[in-house]
């Protein structure tokens, strides 16, 4: 197409180059715009070789004289049925991206390209891509710039594919760890996850956009936005984890206060971010896709959000628990403010809205004007198609930095002095139904995994790293299935008998298979016999399920030196592991290097640094046990069973020691600056993460326990020490008040490790 139209003209900002393209549209074309109709590998049919795109993608570009964005074009897992027979390689996707791109472009009149939109949980969900430890390993490294270096990799890695939007999770919250998206969560904690949020941000866009400017504003050239830069949309907007009783899309009731105190510093951490996914609950009966107060007032308007909210899968369907109306379901999420939506039926209806005169075109402008920008921000219109690029020395720098991350994510909860393990010349047992299988290290939403990645077991790596120990294996059990497991039982009994040290590898899986059903938005509707985690997947008792305990009981009459390794996306009761192991490893699901990360753990190659970064219960029948609950004169402990959690939110030990001293606080005129001293005691070298919490004294409400203001994490050589310094704003120390203004504390407490120290404020 000639460049003859303003929106063409590269000198203009894009907030003009937007309103002049917008002008020409017509009304079908705008719906096209806001529409993310299809799935992706339904798109292309890749048969010897060969890429055919297919007649339903070719008919609804035709349908939307366009495509505002296409998702999961490189999706591989069970639901969509794509595998290592039909799915794209990763050599051909730069090329599929392009002829998708070539289509959609040369069959809309003005010639608008389409994003490419791919989901990223914990890497690329696609063949041949890295698979990270799942976000509540992540968080529990409490290092955001090892999270910003993985995310950095990730960014490049799908834009080398073709891909424009990662779709992340990072706001999600687990605070009811019975819920089965726990493992997506950076942990319990909102600044953690700000933080943390923060960092993929900054890894995935760099600086696409900055607080000081709205990039509306600005020429793309201004921008100076690299190749490998791609935007994020961070989900899930917001308190998906707060639902009653964990159930997966459940509703949540939470006031003011909570939304203030623990949510609007998740939402402010997505200023940046060239999208957020609104979340499927509803937040005191208002579903959140039609929610303006959520994403217009406080999101927008309150948080400094530039990008665009997109809609969850079919959640736009789903507001038929509110509307019995399609289109007026559609006119009403336009109103909040979702401008794109995710395969739903209702954003299809929104033409017949405007027709009709149900829906204002005006609003739908607003939706079309902001998919628009993104696609200017993201330099579509200027370079809609990649190059070729060699992925070799990339993807083993990211399987490198892989295992770097899964080796801090690791925590070490119990240690009577076995670990680092003496194996040399022993013989030591690995026994459990997560000692040798891959797929139980990925977590949910994984792809399927080639031979020799599905070779990368824990058992494997044991066996290559005690390389003078004589390994034997048996799995015990499996993780769910209780039918027919005796023999399993006996088979591990008889190898212990033998060993010298047992080590077993228990817990849970979110691993899918190729027969199980799945819900129209990819959640599991039927139950894998051996998967007790990840989406649609909540379950009411913590316990270790099968007969894991029972295996770990017979072990334990052995009397041999047990060392348990938990992998795992939520916390499970772990009390009888902790009282018949003599050390316990908690390894989440720490991805596809977490082998690796694991045996190097145990020989003291890597000393364990990670914390919990959610509060570990010892059931579940006291829950909720999240740390920064009210301060309220009330009785802790149950009739029946301590108060108390098994671990607080924070703990992790390490093979060395580390002490906090000479914690001071100084004043300026709206600032508290805050040092301490860390020292390392021991004879090893180690990594430490210092978390500094705050409780609010005095107000008219009742004050939390205490809550995280801010954490820092360093290394420390053998009897190091540092000083660490924490700047806190004026803002750390204000509440809403029972009159729903916001109020400053005249006093509080500073806690830091075992340290901690009144000020005042006034």
């Amino acid at each position: 197409m000639d460049k003859k139209y303003p929106y063409q003209d590269p000198n203009l900002t894009i907030r003009q180059r937007v309103s002049d393209l917008i002008s020409r549209l017509s009304l079908s074309e705008k719906v096209g715009q806001v529409n993310q109709h299809l799935y992706g590998w339904n798109c292309y049919d890749y048969q010897k070789g060969k890429i055919e795109l297919t007649k339903s993608f070719k008919e609804h570009v035709q349908w939307g004289n366009g495509l505002g964005a296409l998702y999961g074009l490189f999706r591989a897992d069970p639901w969509s049925k794509v595998d290592y027979t039909n799915g794209i390689p990763v050599q051909k996707s730069w090329k599929v991206a392009n002829q998708i791109q070539e289509y959609v472009i040369s069959h809309s009149r003005w010639g608008i390209p389409a994003l490419i939109v791919e989901e990223c949980p914990h890497g690329h969900q696609a063949l041949d891509s890295i698979s990270y430890p799942t976000n509540i390993g992540r968080g529990s490294t409490f290092n955001t710039q090892l999270i910003e270096k993985i995310s950095r990799l990730m960014a490049k890695e799908l834009a080398t594919k073709g891909v424009h939007i990662a779709l992340v999770s990072t706001l999600d919250l687990a605070k009811d760890p019975r819920w089965g998206r726990t493992e997506e969560c950076f942990g319990e904690d909102p600044i953690l996850s700000a933080r943390m949020s923060e960092a993929v941000i900054k890894g995935f866009q760099g600086s696409l956009i900055l607080d000081e400017v709205n990039f509306l504003d600005l020429r793309v050239s201004d921008i100076k936005k690299n190749p490998d830069q791609i935007g994020v949309v961070l989900k899930h907007c917001i308190a998906q984890g707060d639902s009653l009783g964990g159930h997966n899309s459940g509703t949540v009731p939470i006031g003011r206060r909570e939304f203030s105190d623990v949510y609007m510093p998740l939402l402010k951490s997505a200023r940046n971010a060239v999208g957020v996914m609104a979340a499927y609950n509803d937040i005191d009966g208002v579903p959140c896709h039609v929610n303006q107060t959520l994403l217009e007032k406080h999101l927008r308007n309150e948080s400094g959000f530039q990008g665009l909210v997109m809609a969850d899968g079919i959640a736009l369907d789903r507001l038929s628990d509110v509307f019995q109306d399609q289109i007026e379901a559609a006119g009403q999420a336009l109103i909040a403010g979702v401008d794109l939506s995710l395969w739903d039926d209702t954003y299809t209806k929104i033409e017949a809205g405007v027709v009709n005169g149900i829906i204002d075109e005006k609003v739908l402008d607003h939706a079309v004007s902001r998919v628009l920008a993104v696609k200017f921000l993201l330099g579509l219109f200027e370079n809609p198609f990649i190059q070729p690029i060699d992925q070799k020395q990339l993807l083993e720098e990211s399987r490198i930095m892989n295992e770097e991350v899964a080796k801090e994510s690791l925590v070490l909860l119990k240690n009577n002095g076995i670990l680092p393990l003496n194996y040399s010349g022993k013989k030591i047992a690995v026994i459990g139904p997560n000692a040798d299988s891959i797929y139980h290290l990925l977590g949910d939403y994984s792809a399927p995994q080639t031979r020799i990645q599905q070779q990368k077991t824990i058992l494997q790596a044991l066996k290559d790293t005690m390389d003078d120990a004589e390994i034997m294996y048996a799995e015990g059990c499996e993780v769910r299935n209780e039918n027919h497991q005796e023999l399993k039982i006996k088979e591990a009994i008889k190898i212990a008998k033998e060993a010298d040290i047992i080590i077993t590898v228990l817990g849970g899986s979110s691993a899918r298979n190729f027969d199980m059903e799945f819900l129209q938005n990819g959640a599991v509707s039927s139950k894998g016999i051996n998967m007790d985690s990840g989406e649609n997947v909540d379950v009411a008792s913590l316990t270790l399920c099968g007969k894991q305990e029972n295996l770990l009981s017979k072990l334990t009459l052995l009397h041999k030196p047990t060392v348990a390794i938990l992998i795992q996306g939520r916390p499970h009761d772990i009390t009888l592991v902790e009282e018949y192991s003599d050390a316990v490893l908690v390894g989440w699901f720490p991805g596809q290097e977490g082998g690796q990360a694991i045996a190097k753990t145990l020989i003291g190659e890597n000393n364990p640094s990670g914390r919990l970064g959610i509060t570990y219960p010892r059931n579940s029948n006291q829950l909720p046990v999240y740390y920064y609950q009210r301060d309220a004169s009330k009785q802790e402990d149950y009739y029946d069973l301590s108060g108390s959690p098994l671990h607080e939110f924070g703990e992790g030990l390490s093979y060395t020691t580390f002490t906090y001293g000479a914690l001071a606080c100084q004043r300026s005129v709206d600032k508290l600056q805050v040092s301490v001293k860390v020292k390392n005691r021991g004879n090893l070298a180690g990594k430490v993460s210092t978390l500094l919490f705050i409780k609010l004294l005095g107000g008219s409400v009742i004050q939390r326990t205490k809550i995280l203001k801010d954490f820092c994490k360093v290394t420390l050589n053998p009897h190091e020490e540092k000083i660490i310094v924490f700047t806190l704003s004026s803002d750390d120390f204000r509440y809403l008040g029972a009159d729903d203004c916001w109020h400053y504390v005249k006093k509080a407490k500073i806690m830091i490790g075992d340290l901690e120290k009144e000020i005042d404020l006034d």
